[in-house]
């Protein structure tokens, strides 16, 4: 049987890597960006340029947008006689792979059946994750979520772009679990940034800094995928500091819209705004690094890495020391990914669980206790066995960095959630 054709808006880092490869499994694929060179890109890769939203969507069996957030998509689907629905044929496919705030998919529903009579347009919301070299490959996890027929036969074009292809139910649910995995992920970024910044300042070795804490429990996939962009200090961004602040912006907009408290995303959120007015919006994420760091030296995660790997610390900094703040954070961040999981509703913990350990979130402590929460279910720090040895431990690895002037808020976050705990804990032995 011949492929399905496709069309493809928003040819960027992540969407170009998808169209080009779908193009490359055999697809025909009409790609359209108002940035020409993204469009030049596509077509040297072997895809069709298209000049417009509706030439991209004419003629063709699914549309697969990837555009930047959901004002974006509202233009590309509504604004103008050149817009989306005004070329894509009847009963054909919309797929949503952008990250946008779950009731965007609710607002477009609606939009498509009153505002332009197109209730015959199939809608399915497949956030995606994995970041770049996954897009290439065709290795992303794709949350997806609608009627399970409309799935069905979308499963050739989800199939290709994934490597993890997940069905979350009912139309939003697939957002909704992107926006879980983002608060996590969005943590365990600017957590590498404020470990790396710390071993730097006080001149530890880097590069073994780094090792050491890839065989240890706080490592984390964003750690593993930052931590060389800061050593070699390569700022090219390859996942620029406003992707990770628009999906922060919706974690924590989804929180305070639901009442549900979420001190690490809030926190980390907080500080990549400070790295917007740094001049930091369009650079690689990891290059937030340089918040920590004296303004004439924010090199010094690269100079670091030769440093003398004989000296095993420095103001009573260890290399043990960084790997406990990145756990502390790491298990408080975990926990609270699950309790906004639970209150956000309409998505399993078991299975968001399963989601993680294989997504660009996970970190070691997050597969080494919620695993054993899950039966009870219950997301305090609390309820974490071991929880109250890796408070201890995040205790005095702030107290060190306290102790030299270092900056340290996620971590901070963290071990007031590691009080909250205990509190909690002796009321309940009262």
């Amino acid at each position: 049987m011949s492929k399905p054709t496709v069309g493809f808006a928003g040819l960027g880092a992540m969407g170009g890597g998808m169209a080009k490869n779908l193009v490359k499994n055999g697809f025909s694929v009409k790609g359209f960006d108002v940035y020409q060179p993204l469009v030049d890109s596509f077509v040297e890769a072997g895809g069709k340029a298209a000049k417009s939203p509706k030439e991209a969507a004419t003629d063709v069996d699914f549309f697969v947008s990837m555009v930047a957030n959901a004002a974006q998509n509202a233009a590309l689907l509504f604004d103008g006689d050149d817009c989306l629905t005004k070329g894509l044929g009847k009963g054909k496919t919309f797929i949503l792979c952008s990250t946008t705030p779950p009731a965007f998919l609710h607002e477009l529903r609606q939009r498509l059946d009153s505002e332009c009579n197109r209730s015959d347009i199939k809608l399915l919301d497949c956030p995606v994750s994995g970041g770049t070299l996954r897009a290439a490959d065709g290795t992303l996890s794709i949350f997806s979520s609608g009627p399970d027929e409309h799935l069905d036969e979308a499963k050739a074009v989800l199939e290709c772009m994934s490597g993890n292809l997940y069905r979350m139910g009912g139309i939003s649910n697939g957002t909704k679990t992107k926006t879980i995995h983002q608060l996590i992920a969005g943590t365990n970024i600017i957590t590498a940034s404020e470990a790396m910044g710390l071993a730097a300042t006080v001149g530890l070795n880097t590069q073994s800094i780094m090792e050491h804490v890839q065989k240890s429990d706080g490592d984390s996939f964003m750690f593993s995928n930052r931590a060389p962009h800061m050593l070699k200090n390569d700022w090219t961004a390859l996942s620029a500091l406003g992707i990770i602040l628009k999906d922060t912006t919706i974690v924590t907009d989804v929180a305070r819209a639901n009442s549900i408290p979420c001190a690490l995303s809030n926190t980390a959120h907080y500080t990549y705004l400070q790295g917007v007015q740094a001049g930091m919006l369009k650079d690689d994420d990891a290059k937030l690094v340089q918040l920590y760091l004296p303004p004439s030296q924010g090199d010094l995660v690269h100079k670091t890495s030769t440093a003398d790997v004989k000296m095993n610390s420095s103001h009573q900094i260890s290399k043990d020391t960084v790997n406990d703040l990145l756990c502390g954070i790491h298990l408080a961040a975990s926990v609270e990914s699950m309790a906004f999981c639970k209150h956000l509703g309409g998505i399993d913990s078991k299975l968001m669980y399963e989601i993680i350990v294989k997504a660009a979130g996970w970190n070691r402590m997050f597969e080494k206790y919620i695993g054993k929460m899950l039966e009870k279910d219950s997301w305090s720090l609390a309820d974490c066995p071991g929880a109250d040895e890796v408070g201890k431990k995040l205790s005095e690895a702030v107290r060190k960095c306290d102790a030299i002037g270092y900056p340290c808020p996620m971590a901070a976050a963290a071990l007031q959630q590691f009080h909250f705990a205990g509190l909690r804990e002796k009321n309940l032995k009262v």
